[in-house]
């Protein structure tokens, strides 16, 4: 019967993830495959199902995330398309769309989504912020094909362009100004690679999680002198921070001579969102 299925799901995930996770994750999979109404029934399972079922169980033993198994994750209530080309959503950057949600731009304010994966944040800013024109660049074209297939299936009106903002000299004369650029970028030390889980480490787009650079804060340097360029007189930078690098970020954006940076904690109580303003 499948509670027993979700019961031996949990034990075997039990030494990757701990008791409580692994009960989540192998609850979660049942439910968003074959639905709570289904699952409360607790049926046995028909052969196509177990096949299935049989099949999920065994990626996630591997250590692979229950959302790339799924082939979707929740964000912002909303169901968006994942796979490996990109990150899974995080509930950190839930408060980062609603912190520049609750700001109020103007009906025909532009904002900027820079290193966009799954759309997650561009979209969510599109679908609440209708009257808002949103943009989004991403340097991986199977990151941007994940996007645009968010954007379709979910109804938002995201324009889309392929680039790398580190060279941003080569395309920034085809956008336009903007009132808002937000990016959660690539941020961690490589170095920092073995304090990783695996289920991130081994699947999870690496281009996405490291700074593949001697300085792995040199997208918060980037972008910042990217919008001292493309912002509007007044303009605001929104990031997603490492934590322990807050003081850093701000010395960088502060000598770029930006203002008004404001630093706030996420539901943990960390440093998380980093807010700036251009003069």
């Amino acid at each position: 019967m499948l509670r027993d299925q979700i019961q031996s799901l949990s034990q075997n995930l039990t030494p990757i993830y701990g008791p409580r996770e692994a009960s989540n994750i192998a609850q979660y999979l049942a439910e968003e495959y074959f639905g709570k109404p289904f699952v409360r029934s607790n049926p046995t399972l028909d052969e196509a199902q177990l096949a299935w079922w049989e099949a999920a169980c065994k990626r996630l033993i591997a250590c692979e995330p229950v959302q790339y198994v799924l082939g979707s994750a929740w964000f912002y209530g909303r169901q968006f398309m994942v796979n490996p080309s990109v990150l899974i959503p995080r509930p950190e950057t839930e408060e980062l769309v609603e912190t520049i949600i609750k700001s109020n731009p103007q009906p025909t304010s532009q904002i900027l989504d820079i290193g966009t994966g799954s759309g997650c944040i561009a979209i969510t800013l599109s679908l609440e912020l209708p009257q808002t024109a949103i943009f989004a660049i991403d340097i991986s074209e199977k990151a941007l094909a994940v996007t645009n297939q968010n954007n379709t299936n979910l109804g938002a009106k995201v324009v889309t362009q392929h680039a790398d903002i580190l060279h941003f000299e080569a395309f920034a004369a085809t956008l336009p100004l903007f009132d808002v650029i937000v990016s959660n970028p690539p941020y961690i030390d490589p170095a920092d690679k073995e304090t990783m889980h695996a289920n991130v480490l081994q699947y999870e787009p690496q281009s996405a999680l490291f700074a593949d650079h001697p300085d792995p804060l040199v997208f918060y340097s980037r972008i910042g002198e990217f919008g001292i360029q493309k912002l509007q007189s007044g303009g605001h930078l929104y990031f997603e921070i490492p934590e322990t690098r807050a003081t850093e970020i701000q010395s960088r954006l502060t000598t770029l001579g930006y203002q008004n940076l404001t630093l706030r904690n996420d539901l943990q109580g960390k440093p998380r969102i980093l807010i700036a303003q251009k003069p």
